[in-house]
């Protein structure tokens, strides 16, 4: 599994995703990025195939200033770990190269596939989202300073 940027070229991925009904029920409409609402979407990439969507879009939760782990996956490619695999990907690069302080994820009530993967990625219950979520945050972490030492460096 593999991640690629998301491309114009990508159309037709995204409309048969926001076809499905649990995509639709649990993310709705696919948000695109423009240039008030800088997004950062990937194309999940199986075998040579694209099977789904995952990446970091700009949040209403929280006052709309953190960036939301998001992930829609073709039917056939589900139950096989790769939302849990692209969605460490995503965090990590989020962490990594945007330099995110945290991550959340606003998880519907009844999505218990999406709060198992949020479990397993370290996220945790941080209160009530928006439209019957429940909002889960990992923060980034910090890292380790040596014991200071005494004398000469």
């Amino acid at each position: 599994m593999e991640l690629r940027a998301l491309s114009p070229s990508d159309d037709e991925l995204l409309s048969s995703l926001e076809q499905q009904d649990d995509v639709w029920e649990f993310v709705g409409t696919l948000p695109l990025p423009d240039e008030e609402h800088p997004h950062h979407l990937f194309v999940i990439v199986e075998g040579g195939a694209s099977v789904g969507v995952a990446g970091l879009v700009r949040s209403p939760a929280f006052g709309g200033n953190d960036f939301e782990l998001l992930c829609a996956l073709r039917s056939e490619a589900q139950g096989r770990g790769l939302a849990k695999q692209a969605c460490a990907l995503v965090m990590a690069w989020g962490f990594d190269t945007l330099k995110l302080e945290r991550v959340i994820a606003s998880i519907g009530d009844g999505n218990d596939g999406a709060r198992s993967i949020a479990a397993k990625l370290g996220m945790t219950a941080s209160g009530s989202g928006p439209r019957g979520t429940t909002v889960y945050v990992k923060e980034r972490e910090k890292r380790k300073r040596g014991p200071k030492r005494s004398g000469n460096p």
